[in-house]
């Protein structure tokens, strides 16, 4: 059976989701953070005959993510997929062969998903200044950053509307950034902050700035700052090996593969 969920289910549907915390940051810091009550976000679990979880599923603005501990999935879902439209879903590998049939109109990105718990310092006279992000103003500095980029740039078109999100997403994260000449040349963000965890995200560097340790130099202050001082493991996606490999060489360890899935335009 599945059901809408309540503020009177949030501990057992978090008992549920962190048994895979790192699977689970997202939904896990979407309740966490916004809970049942708030009109952009709802939150749908599946029960078998005695209440247990079989699975769940958060839509979050036009973001959806599917989980399930069993590899479940009930094709009473489908009904909702229709009457609560998204853009995006997405979730671990193995689950989505079994919902593939229902998203045609979704172009799939196949992902490496990794996750670090213990620091590798690789410290060295690192010439820049690594800064975090606070104001709209950095904000706006961070969207040219991003309009460089042509990852980055089909999804961060309006300048308003990213410099409102980033500003509303501070207190699930941060973003750290190298300034030169008054720009923006490199970041790394995490965001889905939950009592144990954090998703790493807008990795980036100024085409004119790559080969300089950047990112790497980034990812290391944010890998202090979640496992030496908040005590949160850290994860991230990645598709490219290159990347790949500084991820390793960074104390990042191979979890699974997980699928993205977006609407086509």
């Amino acid at each position: 059976m599945i059901r809408r969920l309540t503020e009177l289910d949030r501990q057992s549907v978090l008992d549920y989701l962190y048994q895979e915390q790192a699977f689970n940051i997202f939904p896990i810091g979407d309740i966490e953070t916004f809970g049942f009550d708030k009109d952009f976000q709802r939150v749908y679990a599946d029960f078998d005959s005695m209440s247990n979880y079989k699975s769940v599923f958060l839509r979050y603005r036009n973001n959806a993510i599917y989980y399930s501990k069993t590899n479940d999935f009930n094709p009473d879902y489908f009904k909702i997929f229709k009457d609560d439209p998204f853009d995006f879903i997405s979730g671990k590998a193995e689950l989505f062969e079994m919902i593939e049939s229902a998203l045609k109109d979704f172009r799939k990105d196949v992902m490496y998903f990794v996750e670090a718990d213990t620091l590798r310092s690789n410290k060295n006279n690192f010439p820049y200044e690594i800064k975090q992000l606070k104001t709209a103003k950095e904000a706006e500095k961070l969207f040219y950053l991003f309009q460089k980029i042509k990852e980055f740039a089909p999804y961060h078109s309006d300048l308003d509307n990213f410099i409102e999100a980033k500003m509303n997403s501070i207190n699930m994260g941060m973003t750290l950034y190298i300034e030169d000449s008054g720009k923006i040349i490199a970041s790394a963000g995490s965001t889905a902050e939950t009592t144990k965890s954090a998703m790493v995200v807008a990795v980036a560097t100024d085409p004119n700035y790559r080969k300089l340790g950047l990112a790497s130099n980034l990812l290391e202050e944010l890998l202090r700052i979640y496992l030496t001082q908040k005590k949160k493991t850290l994860c991230l996606f990645y598709d490219n090996p290159e990347a790949g490999s500084i991820y390793k060489r960074l104390g990042f360890k191979y979890l699974g593969m997980w699928n993205i899935y977006r609407k086509r335009k």
